[in-house]
């Protein structure tokens, strides 16, 4: 019987179940275990197994009908934001999902900084300014350093203020902080991608959509080589900012 933690079971119990279900995905005939054969394997009652399942459909990693079996969804409709399927994931499938994070952001963040540079206000490049600040101070200290890049890059998204981009970089932030991680590893000093972020900020303090565009593409070009890492070493950097976003209030109340 496969052991599971007491504490949050539903929990230990949907974790171990989900990376079963997706270590199976693909294969012909493929029939998802019962409720009743959750609580038989597991050895939990049936308000465990049924809480559990209640996760894994908040995954968008399972279908559930009345009176049937829970069906397998399509990989194509996992919620692969969520740091919970995430950690059912091994290492190759992580990397990738980073990989095309780093895409995504290509394709968003130049324009967005492009177009941030004829709206930030006084306060906004105020505030960039103070993060760049900050960003010196803490260049020995890579965890808080972190939330100073994160910090900026926000401050540049909510210049624009397009709530709907607001939200979707919400809905993926502990990925943005767990693809940080990797990239900074790049770097012998934090003194490098400091720099890249200066010259962020003077295309925006310049008013020059170009230069910040350009500068903004730069900065996430530089860092693609990152990927060139092996999975366990992205693996390894990407632990913390699973653990820090399992351990939030949003993730607790998205498992009840």
């Amino acid at each position: 019987m496969p052991e599971v933690m007491v504490q949050k079971l539903p929990l230990q119990v949907a974790l171990h179940l989900g990376r079963q279900l997706i270590a199976a995905a693909g294969q012909p005939g493929l029939v998802l275990p019962s409720e009743q054969e959750i609580c038989e394997e597991y050895g939990v009652s049936r308000t465990v197994a049924r809480e559990a399942v209640r996760i894994l459909e908040g995954l968008d990693l399972v279908r559930v009908s009345s009176g049937r079996r829970m069906e397998l969804r399509p990989p194509r409709e996992w919620d692969y934001l969520n740091p919970l399927l995430i950690q059912m994931l091994d290492p190759v499938d992580v990397r990738q999902i980073l990989i095309d994070l780093h895409e995504v952001r290509l394709l968003i963040e130049p324009a967005v900084t492009g177009r941030a540079a004829t709206m930030l206000s006084a306060e906004g490049l105020a505030r960039l300014e103070a993060c760049l600040a900050r960003m010196h101070e803490l260049e020995a200290d890579p965890d808080r350093y972190l939330e100073q890049d994160l910090l900026f890059h926000m401050e540049i998204c909510w210049a624009v203020g397009n709530r709907v981009l607001d939200r979707i970089l919400y809905s993926c932030r502990w990925l943005l902080a767990a693809s940080r991680k990797v990239t900074n590893l790049l770097w012998e000093s934090l003194a490098a991608v400091t720099a890249e972020h200066e010259a962020i900020y003077r295309a925006l303090a310049a008013r020059d959509p170009s230069a910040a565009e350009a500068a903004m593409r730069a900065h996430l070009e530089g860092s693609a080589r990152a990927w060139e890492f092996e999975p366990v070493v992205i693996e390894q950097a990407v632990q913390a900012s699973k653990a820090k976003a399992l351990s939030s209030p949003e993730a607790e109340s998205s498992v009840g």
